[in-house]
């Protein structure tokens, strides 16, 4: 049965990814306005969410929610699953995704992202693409909105290794760069929302923000501290007996 409800949220959650467009592109590119646009992918997020509660059984508790600074700054989040990309726009106000630039291809997906607030990677564009994420990300910043950016660069299964999936040079770029502080996020959404698996488990996902790390730190320790932050706490957290249906 549950796989069987997997399935039905699956399909949801594409339909409901190409109303969303449908519905608020065109009123976007009229208005030249991306707050419509990201007014969109909130309600798009807001009903996913419902929806997944509904079908699945999957809630999720937020830890250390002290720790989700209001001003600007950078949100370094562990990536098991789809599900951290819905769920910063219930969290964070307007936030801003780093994302590969081979999604813009999608139909109605893509096209929206194209009109939304979003940071575009080019990941074959080496350094001159390094720099064009840091000036995209500036651009936001100083306009008050927050960046969300998944450092290893791709969705990790539960317990895969770092030398697997090393962290990228991105985020340690952004750091440097944008002078603001990086607020790193451990979660364990991987083990309800499996990477490549459409099996989703009953359960309570835990995402916990963690206090900032500061701005001014050499760029070795910078990497050394966020790393540690977020491998430990998501360790942690796939063992938390708080998380309803942890095996």
């Amino acid at each position: 049965m549950q796989l069987l409800l997997s399935m039905f949220f699956l399909l949801f959650i594409n339909l409901w990814g190409a109303l969303i467009p449908l519905i608020f592109l065109l009123p976007s590119i009229l208005f030249r306005s991306r707050k419509i646009a990201d007014f969109g992918a909130k309600i798009w997020s807001q009903f996913s969410i419902w929806m997944l509660r509904k079908i699945c059984g999957i809630d999720y508790k937020i830890i250390g929610a002290k720790n989700i600074l209001l001003e600007p700054c950078i949100f370094a989040c562990k990536h098991q699953s789809m599900w951290e990309t819905i769920i910063m726009h219930l969290i964070i106000k307007r936030p801003v995704y780093a994302y590969k630039k081979e999604l813009e291809l999608i139909p109605f997906y893509g096209w929206f992202l194209k009109v939304m607030s979003g940071i575009k990677v080019d990941r074959k564009g080496g350094a001159q693409s390094l720099k064009g994420v840091v000036n995209q990300a500036k651009y936001y910043l100083a306009h008050g909105q927050s960046i969300v950016i998944f450092p290893q660069g791709t969705r990790v299964g539960v317990g895969a290794k770092i030398d697997q999936y090393p962290y990228q040079s991105g985020i340690s770029a952004l750091y440097k760069a944008c002078n603001v502080k990086v607020v790193p996020v451990a979660l364990n959404s991987g083990i309800y929302w499996p990477k490549h698996r459409a099996l989703k488990k009953r359960g309570t996902i835990l995402i916990e923000f963690l206090p900032a790390i500061e701005v001014g730190l050499p760029r070795s320790e910078f990497e050394k501290e966020l790393i540690q932050l977020i491998e430990e706490s998501s360790v942690r957290l796939a063992i938390d007996k708080v998380g309803v249906g942890i095996a």
